[in-house]
């Protein structure tokens, strides 16, 4: 019985509230003890009308249409009434149970039960719809009315849910850039207060939303290498701006962080969401065109080789063919003079395009040893009289081969024959580029440029390092502005 001191008085109780006017009792009756009212307090539910008495009197009390607490219920809540609980109409409740419950004679659930419950949800007051979802989560129908939605229909609800306040979306981001880098898509908060079979539907979604935006992704991806490989000129690459990874943090849940299961739900969505794209192989790609655009070869690339040549006396006649593992084919022939003195003899050759190109030969019969002005080591090692097989060796440019050989002579003249491979590898001078903090590479900003320093003013070197990724005196002084 809850009660209250007064300082220095006599504790009253609240449960007893003493007459105004004390009634005697009768000796004919005895008298009518009045029943003991609960000292509550009331939400106010509108002034009396004149002319009520007490509730004590015979007249009916005003009514209270907000939710009564005792003192000591009061005292417990911190002064505060907490507001009435929604109720589930109860029309809405027997159809939602008839739509959802299987028996012998209405054993599924269909597209049409779906719809109507779907339909009768939309009506309620946000209030009301959340009340009959916890309803519907404590009976098992929840889980029922998702399981049996199809993709369509889930979306639905799901955007119904939000509309009523239930689920709350967070923001997510456009799409950027030329080339249209995925947005964002904006995530269902997973908050603990949902019914579960709700949550268990917005992890759903949010793991197909994670899955699509790493789709979308991977094609982003495939428009830039196709962008990559239309690039005509250096410049046309280096303005495509390197190639954005999938960033896809688990905090796009919303997550409390103070929910106990947050870290299982962030690994458990990370692991179903899977491992976005790499730009590894795009970054290849931008590599391969770079030394295309250069008159170069990509590292990594290997080339199958073939060459004939025909010797007449000290003249030498002969042609190259050439196709590598990324599709370009070369061909070149050549013309030159051959010199033999002994084991030692030296080449001259010059191709279709004027280049110049002299190689060392010592012959040892079974053995053929020559050095190339480019740095080319070949070994060849002959199998009787007219075949053979060789192996390459340039440093300077990190290649490696090999092949075989025929040769045919007859009447002074000789025929050659040769078939192999050659494999491109990192050059020392890229390896160093990989590794330097410093180094510049295509998508990098030159600091001089933005210190305001002309182009004439840079270093020889340092002209022809940035001119690799498509600069030039115009482009920096456009770039750099008036």
């Amino acid at each position: 019985m809850s009660r209250i001191d007064a300082p220095g008085g006599t504790p009253l109780s609240l449960d007893t509230v003493p007459d105004a006017t004390p009634t005697p009792p009768t000796p004919s009756r005895p008298s009518a003890s009045p029943p003991r009212e609960r000292n509550e307090v009331s939400a106010h539910g509108g002034s009396a009308s004149p002319g009520r008495t007490s509730s004590r009197g015979t007249d009916t009390p005003p009514r209270v249409t907000g939710p009564s607490v005792s003192a000591g219920e009061l005292a417990a809540l911190g002064g505060k009434l907490r507001a009435p609980r929604a109720e589930v109409p109860s029309e809405v409740a027997s159809e939602i149970q008839s739509r959802l419950t299987r028996s012998l004679g209405d054993w599924a659930v269909s597209d049409t039960d779906v719809k109507t419950v779907h339909a009768l949800l939309g009506q309620l007051p946000p209030a009301a719809y959340r009340a009959t979802l916890e309803w519907m989560e404590r009976g098992g129908l929840l889980k029922t009315f998702l399981s049996e939605q199809d993709p369509g229909a889930r979306d639905a609800f799901l955007k119904q849910a939000e509309s009523q306040g239930v689920l709350q979306r967070l923001p997510g981001e456009p799409a950027s850039g030329p080339l249209g880098y995925p947005g964002r898509p904006g995530f269902l908060r997973d908050e603990s207060s949902l019914p579960a079979s709700l949550r268990h539907a917005v992890r759903e979604h949010s793991v197909a939303a994670g899955r699509a935006f790493h789709a979308d992704h991977a094609a982003y991806l495939g428009r830039y290498v196709k962008a990559v490989e239309d690039a005509g000129s250096l410049t046309e690459l280096r303005k495509l701006g390197a190639p954005r990874d999938a960033r896809l943090p688990d905090s796009v849940l919303g997550l409390d962080r103070r929910d106990p299961e947050r870290e299982d739900l962030a690994k458990q969505w990370r692991q179903a969401v899977g491992t976005p794209g790499s730009t590894a192989w795009v970054y290849q790609a931008v590599n391969v065109k770079q030394r295309e655009l250069l008159g170069e070869r990509a590292g990594g690339t290997l080339a199958l080789k073939g060459k004939a040549e025909l010797t007449q006396g000290n003249l030498k006649l002969g042609g190259d063919a050439q196709v590598d593992s990324r599709g370009k084919v070369d061909l070149k022939a050549a013309s030159g003079v051959e010199l033999k003195g002994g084991p030692v003899g030296l080449k001259v050759m010059a191709d279709t395009k004027g280049k110049l190109q002299s190689e060392v030969k010592l012959d040892l019969g079974l053995v053929k040893v020559s050095q190339a002005s480019d740095g080319e080591l070949k070994v060849s090692l002959g199998v009787g009289k007219h075949a053979g097989s060789y192996t390459t060796l340039n440093l300077d440019e990190a290649r490696f081969g090999g092949g075989v050989f025929a040769q045919v002579e007859e009447a002074g003249n000789k025929a050659e024959v040769r078939l192999g491979f050659d494999l491109q590898g990192l050059t020392a001078k890229r390896a160093k580029e990989a590794v330097d903090r410093e180094h510049v590479g295509l998508f990098d900003e030159p600091p001089e440029l933005g210190r305001g320093l002309a182009w004439d003013a840079l270093p020889e070197s340092k002209r022809e390092r940035y001119a690799r990724n498509g600069w030039n005196r115009e482009e920096w002084t456009r770039v750099q502005g008036p």
